[in-house]
């Protein structure tokens, strides 16, 4: 397989998965047509037809402002850190893209549940342990658990668009989805001052790192798209959809007949923005290597295998100031003299 499109797309397609939810074997494979697609041509896509009530959207929109509206003290009880597995609050400026500037907004980060007595938890591998949540927040915890377990199995319906797509089993991948690093984000984006430097942005150039990520977007919009001109394609908010966008991995399953598609925010709105990712990545211990249909004598498979859990270590490495030593952070306040 080799992809064979070369023209740059200027908008981002829609596509209605409602079929995924039970219609026809041949109606899933039209999604998948539509999905393949999208995937070869610009690497996103929106979907309708999701199954993820408007209701638990807008309850998980309400809780993210509520939590980021928390006094510092509180969310910095639960910060992300050494040990954390990658869960918990990542305060404002941590996220460092490409070296460039530290990235403007601030996260809630939350995963698969984990149990003290998963037998995945004496693995030692990093990203496997408990979720951290904010004291007293019983109501807040279920909404956004709720929202994990809705975009969890939406996951699992896309996922089987994919191997469709990429003429495998339509269940191809759930097996590699037994205790999965799905990775959930709240993500707050402050206003961006006027006069901030051009080179400041709320999430600086780059491709995500796994199978494909799950975004929910407020009104306020500044997700941008990059095509293969290099131009710059906003991806503005629809109501009522998902922003579904290949990552590293599933370029490299594809041999890169999909594309993991460079994107970026940029908040000039003046406004508060608020999104969602949910990063749909496999169990740590997956090998990720090219398929055995989407390589040939003539179209060899172009990537080393890697493993998924230390693939995402290596660019959390390369990504986040609390893995690097002190000497090398960027500083983390926002009137510090590099606009953190």
């Amino acid at each position: 397989m080799n992809r064979t499109n070369g023209a740059s797309f200027q908008t981002i397609p829609i596509i209605d998965i409602a079929p995924l939810f039970g219609g026809s074997d041949a109606d899933a494979r039209d999604v998948a047509t539509q999905v393949r697609d999208a995937a070869v041509d610009a690497g996103f896509f929106y979907v309708r037809g999701h199954q993820v009530s408007r209701d638990l959207m807008d309850a998980t929109y309400l809780a993210a402002k509520y939590f980021f509206e928390l006094p510092l003290e509180r969310k910095q009880a639960i910060a992300v850190r050494t040990g954390s597995a990658h869960r918990g609050y990542m305060p404002m400026a941590q996220t460092i893209q490409s070296g460039r500037r530290a990235d403007l907004k601030e996260s809630f980060n939350f995963a698969y549940p984990f149990t003290p007595d998963h037998p995945a938890m004496a693995s030692g591998h990093e990203l496997i342990g408990l979720n951290q949540w904010p004291a007293n927040e019983p109501v807040w915890r279920s909404v956004v658990e709720r929202y994990y377990g809705a975009v969890f199995e939406l996951g699992q319906r896309l996922l089987g668009a994919f191997a469709l797509a990429l003429g495998m089993p339509r269940d191809h991948f759930r097996s590699l989805y037994r205790h999965p690093l799905v990775r959930a984000r709240l993500l707050h984006y402050p206003p961006q001052p006027p006069d901030v430097d051009v080179n400041q942005f709320g999430a600086a150039e780059h491709t995500d790192y796994g199978t494909i990520t799950i975004l929910w977007q407020d009104a306020v919009g500044g997700l941008q798209v990059k095509n293969r001109a290099g131009e710059w394609i906003d991806a503005p908010p629809l109501e009522d959809t998902f922003v579904i966008n290949i990552g590293d991995m599933l370029e490299l399953w594809s041999n890169d007949l999909f594309a993991s598609t460079p994107h970026r925010v940029i908040n000039a709105s003046g406004r508060e923005r608020y999104s969602i990712a949910v990063f749909y990545d496999p169990d740590h211990d997956v090998r990720v290597e090219c398929l055995p249909n989407c390589s040939s004598a003539d179209n060899p498979a172009r990537h080393a295998p890697l493993v998924a859990g230390d693939y995402i270590v290596s660019r959390y490495n390369a990504t986040y100031a609390y893995r690097k030593p002190a000497a090398a952070r960027e500083p983390a306040s926002l009137t510090s003299a590099r606009s953190a």
